[in-house]
């Protein structure tokens, strides 16, 4: 039952962090079209980028609880906790990744709009890869390829 709630906690991460990303593209199409257009108000994007921060919550919050499920599932299956196999290192990376907006206030530049969803967008490469291109491209015991 371990491995059935790792994954199902994971994907929810991974399904709430899709959505900072759309909220990251939506934002960013927001903010060159009120340019364009020459609308200075730019609630839209800052409200996009609320809704994000709180997505982050859960987001990080699962991921982390799914990272450590499966290292309790491989302790009791593999015996080790942690074998820096690809897939643990890239999900480890993505935690960390997406911990780094959830401290705006050491990290300024993530407080604007436009770098917040900007940067959500990109993180997002990070999932993409720990999901489909670890698998197809790094290998290690996580690999079903």
């Amino acid at each position: 039952p371990l491995l059935t709630l790792h994954v199902a906690v994971i994907m929810i991460a991974y399904c709430l962090l899709a959505f900072t990303m759309l909220n990251g593209v939506t934002g960013l199409i927001l903010h060159v079209h009120n340019k364009r257009t020459g609308n200075q108000n730019d609630q839209t994007v800052e409200r996009l980028q609320v809704l994000s921060q709180l997505l982050l919550y859960p987001a990080v919050f699962c991921l982390t609880i799914g990272i450590f499920i499966g290292a309790v599932w491989a302790n009791i299956s593999w015996g080790r906790y942690w074998g820096w196999d690809p897939k643990e290192v890239w999900a480890l990376i993505t935690m960390l990744i997406y911990a780094a907006p959830l401290h705006t206030g050491s990290l300024p530049f993530l407080a604007r709009p436009r770098n917040f969803h900007l940067y959500m967008v990109l993180a997002f490469l990070a999932v993409l890869f720990t999901y489909f291109g670890v698998n197809f491209i790094l290998g290690g015991m996580h690999s079903y390829a």
